[in-house]
């Protein structure tokens, strides 16, 4: 009896802590202006990526990046829970500043740095714009790096000391859906700068090689290998395809780069979030005689580098599954 009754007190005495933990009061913080969900995650959760979780979570968010001022949000055991019906009311309430102990410091803009990669894409108009390797300064068919090149390039604003990208177009990119070529994929071959300008020809000087160079190499502008972006809502409700990546992956993940068909003719703006998506399927054992369409699953989201008239790049911020050429994105204004 005496051991029974000695196990029963060391059992109450370890439940006691989990008792008073389930018995702790949540924490209510009201959203103030400028606050984001990726903010009050990294805040409260020390994990800026716990949003996804957050949306799926919550349903009634459209839009899982842009939260109102007035908005409650629970703190409760380690997880964000947003409180439903204020939206909208919350608006025009004063701000509740009763937790300014503990301000939240929202993201407005990010860093993109090391966007240089050995694949990626160009669309059919890039290709029309792009400038050509004609000739070089002898007769190997091999170029390399200081060797000096004479190009076309129709650019008015070209300038000596330009840097432009050498690129080799690769297989032909179609979309997804409707099958329409938007592009090709491209090899990254090195870089060169402008020397020299003689119309109809420029000279330049090949800077950095790191494939074999020959005649008939397109020349693209450099992009930043660093660059902030600002984030921002899109101006319009946009939904549309994952058509090509960066590299030649077929499972794709936080870090890469993606190219979707919307672009600036659709509204898309660098700085937009954009979230990824794929269609949820019934299972062999859904209920007889029921119809349902399941939610899409949330699979990550991505921010707007560039924007062409019908495609943009995007950077995938965070994947929480592999991601696929032929998934969904989608942006929702609020």
């Amino acid at each position: 009896m005496k051991t029974i009754c000695k196990a029963l007190i060391v059992m109450c005495v370890l439940l006691f802590p989990l008792a008073a933990t389930a018995q702790t009061p949540e924490q209510i913080y009201t959203i103030k202006k400028g606050d984001t969900l990726w903010g009050v995650s990294k805040r409260f959760i020390k994990d800026p990526y716990y949003w996804p979780n957050l949306w799926a979570n919550n349903p009634f968010i459209t839009n899982p990046h842009f939260i109102y001022p007035g908005q409650k949000v629970a703190i409760r055991d380690g997880r964000l829970v947003l409180l439903p019906g204020q939206a909208e009311a919350s608006v025009k309430q004063p701000v509740d500043d009763s937790m300014d102990s503990m301000p939240i410091e929202p993201v407005e803009e990010i860093t993109v740095k090391g966007m240089a990669g050995s694949e990626g894409f160009i669309t059919l108009d890039e290709i029309q714009s792009a400038g050509t390797l004609v000739d070089a300064t002898d007769d190997r068919i091999l170029l390399s790096y200081q060797d000096q090149i004479f190009v076309k390039i129709e650019d008015p604003n070209l300038q000596p000391g330009d840097i432009y990208t050498l690129v080799e177009v690769g297989e032909k990119i179609a979309h997804p859906v409707t099958k329409e070529v938007l592009g090709h994929r491209v090899n990254y071959l090195g870089e060169a700068e402008i020397t020299a300008i003689s119309p109809p020809v420029a000279t330049a000087v090949i800077r950095q090689v790191t494939k074999e160079i020959t005649r008939g190499a397109l020349l693209i502008p450099k992009e930043p290998t660093s660059r902030e972006i600002v984030l921002k809502k899109s101006a319009a409700p946009l939904t549309g395809y994952v058509v090509a990546n960066s590299r030649e992956k077929i499972a794709l993940s936080q870090h890469d780069v993606i190219y979707l068909d919307l672009g600036f003719e659709d509204g898309l703006e660098p700085g937009n979030m954009v979230y990824l998506t794929r269609p949820r399927q019934t299972t062999h054992r859904t209920l007889p005689g029921h119809q349902v369409e399941l939610p899409d699953e949330l699979l990550g989201a991505a921010v707007i580098l560039s924007t062409q008239p019908q495609t943009a790049a995007a950077l995938i911020l965070k994947s929480v599954t592999p991601i696929y050429t032929g998934d969904q994105v989608c942006t929702v204004d609020q």
